[in-house]
């Protein structure tokens, strides 16, 4: 019933997709663009965009998370956005979308401000809890898998023979941070050879911060499956810029722009292929051995296929440049970041640090709101929003939001039609 639910509803995903691709004429035309709000809500990126794929994926999603998406989008740009937009001219003096010296630095560091400071309180919840765990767990005699299921003695069989093998079959925590830690400094040594702009303290100190930006990247993919690895990316380039200050500085900050956006690529896919491995009962050591060996051969094939590309690129137009048969527009953008993080904060539009400093306040109001309020069983902490998730809209709208929680109500009238059936049914259908 399921493989057959999965393949009727992807031909009619498939179909409706193609439907609406024929009455669209370009970016921002069609139904992927349609004002069901009017005109001003669509403006502020409040619209139906017809989307088979968020409406699956808020079904799969606790309907929390498809709230919290929809009031972070609505705080940002129903009211937060708009009142930015009125200063201009007082705080900042360029109408460019993109400028970080614009409208754009208040989205840009606002939302990688709520994101990475959710993500370093959760990294030091996470450490301390680790190491209470560790201490309890050498003081045990029961095995892991047999000291999970006993605290949890409702789960049914299915559930408890996915966590026997997902638990069986982990991978020794020595081996990804020795490899992790020899990885970082054959780059260290190699990277600044072929990058004279960047050193390797610089390097280094890179590779120190990742885990924290890969665990938060991969914790809001896994609770959205959004991969948010490029606005992580445009902060780095920024900050490195910044800090070297020196000729090279853009060199430099592109090169570390480039190693952030591999490693939270890298570690959100492998999360994503762990939750799955989980699902269809697949050892983990397998998968990780599948990634890597995958990674061996994407390193030899991408600069293959990149060497082709530009082999066939005409000689007097360069590939990436605006004329080119493979434009790259985004490498303008990002260069222009760069450029402006040479100059440090004072580029930023005014009172941008000042709302950075009162989004970090929030995020760590929130979650230690969150925490308390489980520590003392309060009905309150079903409702206490995730700050990371809260964040997503202010850079990527609200569109998504609302097919999400399109899905949480087909969820919900599908549950109290008939229960036995959205239990059965709903993944499948959201899958198709």
């Amino acid at each position: 019933m399921q493989v057959a639910t999965i393949f009727k509803l992807f031909v009619g995903s498939f179909s409706w997709t193609s439907f609406t691709w024929l009455y669209a004429s370009g970016k921002g035309c069609g139904f992927s663009s349609f004002p069901l709000f009017g005109l001003e809500m669509y403006k502020k990126r409040f619209f139906f965009d017809f989307s088979t794929t968020f409406i699956g994926v808020g079904m799969i999603c606790p309907p929390m998370v498809n709230i919290t998406l929809l009031a972070g989008g609505i705080t940002s740009w129903g009211f937060l956005f708009p009142f930015l937009e009125t200063k201009s001219g007082q705080w900042y003096h360029t109408s460019s979308p993109t400028s970080l010296v614009g409208s754009n630095g208040y989205k840009v560091f606002i939302t990688v401000t709520l994101i990475v400071v959710d993500g370093i309180y959760n990294f030091i919840i996470l450490l301390i809890t680790a190491f209470i765990d560790f201490r309890q767990k050498q003081q045990e005699t029961d095995s892991v898998v047999g000291n999970y299921l006993r605290k949890h003695p409702s789960l049914n069989y299915d559930d408890r023979r996915r966590i026997e093998v997902f638990l069986e079959n982990r991978i020794p925590f020595s081996i990804p941070a020795v490899a992790y830690v020899v990885c970082a400094i054959i780059c260290a040594i190699i990277i600044p050879r072929m990058f004279y702009q960047i050193t390797f303290f610089n390097v280094l100190t890179i590779y120190i911060i990742i885990p924290v930006l890969a665990l938060t990247n991969t914790y809001a993919t896994g609770l959205t499956d959004w991969n948010v690895a490029y606005t992580y990316a445009k902060f780095t380039i920024f900050i490195v810029s910044a800090w070297v200050a020196k000729p090279g500085a853009i060199v430099a900050s592109l090169v570390a722009c480039g190693l952030v956006v591999s490693a939270l690529h890298v570690s959100s896919q492998a999360t994503q292929d762990v939750k799955t491995g989980y699902m269809t009962l697949t050892s983990q050591r397998a998968l990780v051995i599948m990634q890597i060996l995958g990674i061996i051969i994407g390193s030899i094939l991408t600069p293959c296929i990149f060497r082709a590309f530009q082999n066939t690129a005409k000689a007097h137009i360069p590939i990436g440049a605006p004329d080119s048969e493979y434009p790259c527009p985004y490498a303008g953008v990002y260069r222009a970041i760069a450029v402006v993080g040479t100059g440090g904060a004072k580029e930023l539009p005014d009172h941008c640090l000042m709302f950075c400093f009162a989004a970090a306040c929030f995020a760590i109001a929130v979650n230690t709101l969150s925490i308390v309020s489980q520590r003392n069983g309060w009905k309150i902490m079903n409702y206490i929003p995730n700050v990371t998730v809260f964040a997503l809209p202010f850079f990527i709208g609200s569109s998504g939001p609302i097919d999400m929680c399109i899905g949480t109500i087909v969820m919900f009238i599908w549950t109290k039609i008939n229960s036995q059936s959205a239990a059965l049914l709903s993944s499948a259908v959201a899958a198709g």
